[in-house]
């Protein structure tokens, strides 16, 4: 088959799944053709590339590159939706491709929910799935060395590191975590505020840092990192605290990197992805993160080591998580109709 995957700009999860999507249906001998499209030119360009393409397909990602494919073409249009509509826009477009596209796919069987209450007609799951981690560059001890010391921790420094993957977007809600640190610290000490790093970049990085150094928190912003494996495996905690999300790579990575201590809000497709082994708290609370956060940092088991309380009953991710055959077959079943 001759396919269109049309895009809006991304760096996370959105550009990693269809990367994901091209390798594979190209490896399976199909013609593929991306397109990043964005604005108000996003439906006349889906128009011509579908044209000079010849595309049989038009697969759209996201809301509103979604909603333009639906207005651009008549070919089969499929449309996968990676973030449930947080405004009456999103509500618009929604409705939209409800109504428009041939088939629409979840990445989450929420949103496969919420598109069947839009109207949808053909509705699926179809997983979003994180590649495989690339392989360490140094030691355990050399990575956990170097992510403590770019904190400026001192050698003697017990407190686990915590680290958040993610924009700078209200999506991911680090203003909630901000909140909570400096609960612990009017609470417990500033001594006992565990140290956080946040790998991504976005717009609100002023304003985060502002908050920040107000407090005197001990956050590192990293910016845009290429080494997420790495950090991944050097700290002691992961947090996310989205509003929002549907099968986070970032905690799919974090779980596949051996990580033992997650503190996650209970969103999306987030339950699906920790299968029950992690309790989870509310959206937008800094009371229950901080209490998360606490207890934590409050563990026994000393910071550095893994294989917590929960390890030996961790599973084997990957048996337990849909595959990227499984990915590309959601992909070719919607394609064929």
């Amino acid at each position: 088959m001759r396919v269109l995957l049309v895009r809006a700009e991304s760096t996370g999860g959105i550009g990693v799944h269809v990367d994901n999507l091209t390798r594979g249906l190209r490896e399976n001998g199909h013609d593929v053709h991306p397109l990043v499209a964005t604005g108000k030119g996003a439906i006349p360009a889906i128009r011509h590339a579908a044209r000079r393409a010849a595309a049989d397909v038009v697969h759209a990602h996201g809301l509103r590159a979604g909603a333009a494919a639906c207005l651009a073409v008549r070919k089969r249009t499929v449309v996968t939706l990676h973030n449930a509509p947080s405004n009456r826009a999103g509500e618009l477009l929604l409705r939209l491709v409800a109504q428009r596209a041939d088939v629409v796919l979840g990445a989450s069987h929420d949103l496969v929910d919420t598109a069947a209450g839009y109207g949808a007609r053909d509705v699926r799951f179809a997983p979003v799935v994180a590649p495989r981690l690339p392989a360490p560059t140094r030691s355990f001890q050399e990575l956990r060395t170097g992510l403590r010391s770019e904190l400026g921790l001192a050698p003697d420094d017990a407190r686990r590191v915590v680290l958040a993957v993610g924009r700078l977007a209200p999506q991911k809600d680090y203003a909630t975590l901000l909140k909570a640190l400096v609960l612990i610290q009017d609470r417990h000490g500033a001594e006992n505020v565990p140290p956080v790093a946040i790998a991504g970049e976005g717009p609100q990085r002023a304003a985060l840092q502002a908050v920040i150094d107000r407090h005197q928190l001990p956050v590192t912003l990293l910016g845009h990192r290429t080494d997420i494996a790495d950090l991944l495996r050097a700290a002691d905690v992961f947090v996310m605290c989205s509003t929002w999300e549907a099968r986070p790579l970032a905690l799919q990575e974090a779980l596949r990197a051996g990580m033992d201590r997650i503190v996650a809000t209970d969103v999306g497709g987030v339950a699906e992805v920790t299968a029950g082994y992690f309790p989870l708290i509310p959206p937008g609370d800094p009371e229950a993160l901080s209490r998360s956060l606490v207890e934590t940092w409050a563990a026994t088991t000393p910071p550095g080591v893994r294989f917590g309380p929960l390890a030996d009953g961790l599973p084997d991710w990957d048996s337990l998580w849909p595959g990227p055959d499984d990915e590309l077959k959601a992909a070719l079943d919607a394609y064929s109709g």
